[in-house]
């Protein structure tokens, strides 16, 4: 009987590998070498699920979404709601660090990327109408408090303030009340 193989996570296998070499030298550096030399797999198992390296590039993105969603479900109560959607990518511990990482390392090349700007796009839209419905439909005041959040995000990943201050700092601007996140 010939040996199953179970493509969804040999696919994943790949999603984390580039999220590594993402994390610790930059999208730039994710080629279909780099994958293989990082996960000890051939090119060849690579180039059986993923024609390139954006088509790799791209389903990493998709995945790593996938499962921010999945981590960060949104509470039924609205200020817990608006807490989780302003103050969860604030990189206060190791994972969140590790995220902050891939998700800014994407959005810099979003810039320059259409089909990576389309899936930003579409998360960006996400929470902006989430954030919009939690505040009775100020759709201004949503943009404005999901881009302070993400500048105090950006400025802690890269030690400008600590995660404390920029929660604090978020949780200010919201008029939400102070506690973890």
């Amino acid at each position: 009987m010939p040996k199953q193989v179970d493509h969804e996570e040999r696919r994943a296998e790949i999603d984390r590998i580039v999220w590594a070499i993402i994390a610790e030298d930059g999208i730039a550096a994710v080629t279909l070498r780099a994958i293989a030399a990082r996960g000890n797999i051939s090119m060849g198992r690579i180039q059986h699920y993923f024609p390139n390296r954006e088509a790799i590039v791209r389903h990493a993105l998709t995945s790593y979404l996938a499962l921010a969603e999945q981590a960060h479900p949104v509470p039924d109560d609205p200020d817990e709601a608006l807490t989780m959607l302003l103050t969860h990518a604030i990189p206060r511990d190791g994972a969140r660090r590790l995220g902050a990482k891939i998700w800014y390392a994407y959005l810099a090349e979003a810039v320059t990327d259409p089909a990576l700007r389309a899936i930003v796009d579409e998360t960006l839209r996400g929470a902006e109408d989430l954030a919009t419905n939690l505040l009775d439909g100020d759709r201004m005041r949503a943009r404005a408090l999901l881009a302070a959040a993400d500048g105090f995000a950006y400025r802690a990943l890269i030690g400008v303030v600590t995660a404390d201050e920029a929660e604090a700092a978020v949780r200010d601007l919201a008029g939400l009340s102070r506690g973890s996140g």
